[in-house]
């Protein structure tokens, strides 16, 4: 068994999760309910160190490390890495149980909080951002690489591992992908680190093609915080039928939304970093939106006049504001919100934008472009729905809980109990009724779906996959009707629903679409059902009279005379219409040691926030945006060129800059790139005769 890579990276989390002083929480999931003996976990505060030290053997961690101990219940506790504002460290095994008191130690300065000791106490899985959501530390069994993961590999099936602590060892672990039970081939202890525990599981081969989806995990009876990983489609299936097994794609639909009054739905894309216009009456893609690199867009709305979308960019902490009413469609400005947006709603003016890594969500001003409030919610909020009323409705996925706010007083007015154990996912409401529809994909393959009396707080609930294929994650609600998709399955459940309560009456009807069935839209003029499906690349369009699939549109190509190649590469996005182009430098060259205004001239250039001088290869290329797969790869930035005072032309024809050339730069050739909210600069005509030249 091979050491876990990057373990650093899975117990050291951003300082800035938490507000509040010394807060104890499992150090996978960050979950405070209660740790057990023999767990990582993580204290969180303020002065907790005077600097920044990580155990040199996290095998064997020291009761003392950077001038600080801990105790827990007055029995010293390991520690693994300790900072101003966060301590990891391991319960010891002889801990007494119950609720202790927790002291931590600098110097002359000491600091107590509490924290429940329980012999069961939730298992926490492990996420990449250190966070306990979203993508999970999972690795490939055998090769411990990180990537989207296929069905199959070398001729066998897939073997992954996953990492947590708070596991039980002494009862097998169960283990669900998309709702779809996983076989478990074993559970232990990881040789690297102690209180972390591994998994290796076999990944279902029926949830091939479905795209992102949730991984849980339950032991001893007590369940997981969920993670996400991306399961491929088998080899040769799908858009891009000659990509290799376990290769990331560069293209990987996720959401959508409807633009009302129209026959066009907006989609994002989460690993090409942009927003397709998809025309449902002409069956094609007919606008590619670029949004900034790395923007990772999770989510988007469009408000009830059609005329204004907000795209969640998760990983830059931002979300990114579309005026349709312009053609081509472009990015007018964005708006920075907090940790890893990942879901959006609209209701009047306002956008509501759920910060998931933050616990709380923004709610901005889409007449003047401000957050007027950042609203703490629940633990791992996940998706947000609004109302007619001012009313927005958090589904808190860690803590199983819904938050209601009050948009007019910026508050949060009440907080319901869904279920401690509950991973909700989705919501849906009902307008005007006071009932919402929530899905728990993690719940296993019958398609759980919680329906809630807002106004009481009572729960019932139904199973809406009766073929069992798997969790229930998108929800749409119409008519009378609910619509969820199922990613795993391939399908969409469609349930006829009483519009007063939200009871069942009459049976789920399954209709298959396509692989991974992820995101939803109801298209009111043409009466239609809008399913993205991220496995195919493919919208699936079901007609809401017949219940029938009548169409079905690739949604993740445009045109070779676009530019598209076809590929499963980013040529879609290079051709874009609001990508900013430059097309002229001047001047093109400078000695090392200077300081002068460089003049770039091009369009789409608004709003431009950064120019970047880029070191080329011998080949005179950037290695910026070419046919590479997954997210996009800027090439490297020249530190010893620097740019202020940075202005743009009230038409986006020219920007202005002053440069300074450090004595010590290198001559040689430069890439010039221009950072703004559409995205980064591309060149027009020959890369290489627009590249900047520092002469000695």
């Amino acid at each position: 068994m091979k050491k876990l890579p990057l373990i650093a990276t899975f117990f050291t989390l951003a300082s800035t999760v938490f507000a509040q002083n010394l807060k104890i929480v499992n150090a996978a999931s960050l979950s405070a309910v209660s740790v057990a003996p023999n767990s990582i976990i993580s204290i969180m505060g303020t002065k907790l160190s005077t600097g920044v030290a990580p155990a040199k053997d996290p095998s064997n961690p020291p009761t003392s490390l950077g001038g600080v101990s801990v105790t827990i219940g007055g029995t010293a506790a390991a520690l693994f890495y300790v900072s101003p504002t966060q301590i990891n460290a391991l319960v010891s095994p002889t801990t007494p149980l119950g609720s202790q008191t927790v002291v931590v130690t600098s110097g002359s300065t000491t600091q107590t909080g509490t924290v429940t000791i329980a012999s069961n106490a939730p298992p926490g899985l492990f996420s990449l951002s250190g966070s306990g959501m979203r993508n999970g530390a999972i690795v490939n069994a055998v090769n411990f690489s990180l990537s989207d993961f296929s069905p199959e590999s070398n001729g066998g099936p897939t073997y992954l591992a996953l990492f947590g602590t708070d596991i039980s060892l002494t009862v097998a672990p169960t283990v669900t992908v998309g709702g779809v039970s996983a076989q478990v081939l074993f559970y232990g202890a990881a040789p690297c680190c102690l209180g972390l525990e591994q998994v290796n599981i076999i990944l279902p081969a029926s949830a091939a093609g479905s795209g992102r989806v949730s991984v849980a995990l339950t032991s001893n009876g007590q369940v997981s915080n969920t993670v996400q990983v991306v399961v491929l489609p088998h080899q040769g299936q799908g858009a891009f039928p000659d990509d290799s097994e376990n290769q990331t794609r560069s293209r990987e639909l996720a959401t959508l939304a409807y633009v009302p009054g129209t026959s066009l739905v907006l989609s994002t894309d989460e690993n090409d970093d942009v927003v397709r216009v998809v025309d449902l009456v002409a069956k094609k893609v007919t606008q590619v939106i670029t949004l900034p690199e790395g923007s990772g867009p999770a989510a988007i709305a469009v408000n009830a006049a059609g005329t204004v979308a907000v795209v969640a960019e998760s990983d830059l902490g931002k979300v990114a504001i579309l005026d349709l009413t312009k053609n081509p469609i472009a990015v007018v400005t964005e708006v920075v919100t907090d940790l890893s947006p990942v879901s959006v709603a609209i209701s009047g003016t306002q956008a509501v934008v759920v910060n998931q890594d933050a616990d709380n969500i923004s709610v901005i001003d889409l007449n003047s472009h401000l957050v007027l409030k950042t609203i703490t919610v629940g633990h791992g909020p996940a998706a947000v729905a609004a109302d007619t009323n001012s009313k927005a409705y958090v589904v808190n996925e860690a803590d199983g809980t819904l938050s209601i706010v009050d948009l007019a007083a910026l508050a949060v007015t009440k907080t319901l109990p869904l279920g401690a154990a509950t991973r909700g996912e989705g919501i849906a409401i009902i307008p005007g009724a006071g009932i919402a529809f929530v899905t728990v994909p993690a719940a296993g393959p019958d398609g759980l779906v919680l329906v809630v009396n807002l106004t009481s707080g009572a729960i019932t609930s139904f199973n809406a996959n009766p073929d069992r294929s798997g969790g229930s994650t998108a929800v749409a609600y119409n008519a009378s009707k609910l619509y969820l998709a199922n990613q795993t399955g391939a399908s969409v459940s469609i349930v006829p629903v009483n519009p007063a309560t939200g009871a069942m009456t009459g049976a789920a009807v399954t209709v298959k679409v396509d692989l991974g069935a992820r995101a939803l839209a109801i298209d009111t003029k043409d009466n239609l059902l809008v399913v993205s499906n991220e496995g195919s690349g493919t919208l699936v369009l079901v007609d809401l009279n017949t219940d029938k699939v009548t169409a079905r549109i690739d949604a993740v190509q445009t045109s070779s005379a676009e530019g598209d190649t076809g590929g499963d590469d980013h040529s879609d996005r290079q051709a874009a219409k609001n990508v900013p182009i430059v097309s002229k430098l001047s001047p093109s060259s400078a000695k090392a040691g200077s300081t002068f205004t460089l003049t770039i001239t091009g369009k789409n250039l608004t709003g431009a926030t950064s120019v970047i001088f880029l070191l080329l290869d011998k080949n005179g290329n950037g290695n910026g945006e070419g046919e590479g797969h997954g997210k996009l790869k800027s090439s490297q930035p020249d530190t010893a060129i620097t740019t202020t005072n940075i202005k743009v032309s009230t038409d986006g024809t020219q920007v202005t800059a002053s440069v300074t050339i450090a004595a010590s730069a290198q001559a040689g050739a430069r890439g010039v790139r221009v950072t703004t909210p559409n995205g980064e600069s591309v060149e027009a005509g020959n890369p290489a005769a627009l590249s900047f030249n520092v002469t000695p």
